[in-house]
């Protein structure tokens, strides 16, 4: 999956939520590994999804139900009401700034946000589409 944001997009902009959203989810197969490792984004090259304790804020957080930050659910209900499943959520707080990119992340496009992305799913349980609902902060 690839996620595309808008071309200017600002976090005091109005369009954060579903189905308005400046940001977009693209299914795909997945890339093969290229032989030009100074492309990808230093730190994330060798991410990989594990668990984490409660003292570390994870920058890729999958579950049945997103943890929002203002603690106010109404954001997904356009989203929930066309059927889709939320199926996870991206924290910029969590995001990898440690060694390499601490120099390239001066700012936090989120504001310390999330965005939460929901799905619709198959009778096999394979995800059929992604949509970004919505960016909390």
């Amino acid at each position: 999956m690839s996620v595309l944001l808008r071309e200017g997009f600002e976090i005091s902009d109005d369009d954060l939520e579903y189905p308005g959203m400046a940001m977009r989810a693209v299914l795909h197969q997945p890339s093969p590994r290229g032989s030009r490792t100074e492309l990808g984004w230093p730190g994330l090259r060798c991410a990989a999804l594990t668990e984490c304790d409660g003292d570390v804020v994870p920058f890729v957080r999958v579950g049945t139900e997103p943890v929002l930050i203002q603690g106010d659910p109404s954001y997904a209900d356009a989203v929930l009401a066309d059927g889709h499943d939320f199926l996870f959520q991206v924290d910029e707080e969590g995001w990898p700034v440690a060694g390499e990119l601490a120099d390239m992340v001066e700012s936090y496009l989120w504001g310390y946000g999330s965005v939460y992305f929901y799905g619709t799913l198959r009778d096999d349980g394979t995800v059929h589409e992604v949509v970004a609902g919505f960016i909390d902060f």
